[in-house]
């Protein structure tokens, strides 16, 4: 139950609390709390819901979400820690996790790690002192051990998008070795036999597990895969750029490029561009996310479409289930990916 001040409710330059619409509506702070909590159906009179509602309204009271943990033991507040809210992925999978923490009245509190262990860390740390309802958690450095040691039994952590090795907790992402196979069956349908493969950081397993989908797709078909032509990339469009223009120094000795994200397709495209090599003409690109600058330049990216709006509304619902409703299971969510087909790739031509 909120008992807390509002900053910007007054009424003759007094601060309203709870308890304050309680006495004005003659009710008990208990069936204003229903009220702020969307739990009034079934549980008043209706005329009750309507004099509430426009007092709330007449005051302009609202709960003080972070000071109401103080008292209840959690906060009507979600933390969201991500590696790099500038990279649209990242952007996108954050707005998915707000809009639907906002569908169920939660206000979210995004953090950005910069891929850095010490930041992510302490921003676990952080929230986690700051009580709120709960944490989703894209990691990318600390291990499973790690973050069960920095998480009070009393937090419940979601790990989002990225899995760990022992990690015990609730799990959504998507299916990244699906996603590699989903990649290399269209290449190869295309043609394509000289791949350069450009990975994310080994660290990750998301990663691991696209080489490993891939790889397992072209092992079937009795295709094997120089291990020169598999480079660790940054996911970034400058580590991808850098990759493919080392490549192309020695001869372009592949027919197509396989990025493991968006990101390092952009950057592969503008190394290929800048040779004076034509996408999809001579060397198809495919990418991985199906983030919206795909569309923004031409050739338009060809991509495996992660699916970042279920992420983020399947942990939401996950997270708010077990506080609201004590029936949370802890177990792993695997989302399918789906090849997007634009215009950076083509069927070989020689």
């Amino acid at each position: 139950m909120e008992d807390f001040y509002c900053n910007n409710s007054k009424v003759d330059g007094m601060s309203i609390t709870l308890r304050d619409i309680a006495r004005m509506a003659n009710v008990s702070a208990a069936t204003v709390s229903r009220v702020l909590n969307h739990k009034a159906e079934g549980n008043m009179r209706p005329e009750t819901y309507q004099r509430i509602t426009r007092i709330i309204k007449e005051t302009g009271y609202t709960p003080h979400a972070l000071a109401s943990g103080l008292r209840t033991g959690f906060s009507k507040v979600v933390g969201v820690i991500l590696p790099d809210n500038v990279n649209p992925y990242y952007a996108q999978l954050g707005k998915a996790v707000e809009n639907e923490c906002f569908k169920h009245g939660y206000m979210t509190l995004i953090c950005n790690t910069n891929s850095d262990v010490v930041r992510e860390r302490d921003y676990i740390r952080h929230l986690s002192g700051q009580r709120v309802s709960g944490i989703l958690l894209c990691a990318t450095g600390l291990s499973a051990e790690e973050i069960g040691s920095l998480v009070p039994s009393r937090t419940r952590i979601i790990l989002l998008d990225e899995e760990l090795n022992g990690f015990t907790g609730d799990v959504v992402v998507g299916d990244d070795f699906k996603g590699g196979v989903e990649a290399a069956r269209y290449l190869l349908r295309l043609g394509h036999r000289r791949i350069l493969v450009i990975t994310g950081p080994r660290s990750l397993l998301s990663s691991r597990n696209r080489l490993k989908g891939f790889l397992h797709c072209t092992g079937e078909r009795g295709i094997a895969v120089d291990n020169g032509c598999i480079v660790g990339g940054a996911y970034t469009i400058e580590s991808a750029y850098n990759i493919v223009k080392e490549k192309l120094s020695s001869g372009p000795a592949f027919t197509a490029v396989f990025a493991f994200n968006d990101m390092m397709a952009i950057g592969t495209v503008k190394a290929l561009n800048e040779s004076g090599i034509r996408v999809p003409d001579d060397v198809s690109v495919l990418g991985y996310d199906n983030i919206f600058i795909d569309v923004l330049f031409r050739p338009y990216i060809t991509t495996v479409a992660a699916p970042l709006v279920e992420l983020g509304e399947i942990a939401v619902k996950r997270l708010l289930s077990e506080r609201e409703d004590g029936n949370g299971t802890e177990n792993k969510v695997l989302l399918e990916p789906k090849l997007v087909v634009r215009d950076s790739c083509a069927p070989l031509s020689y």
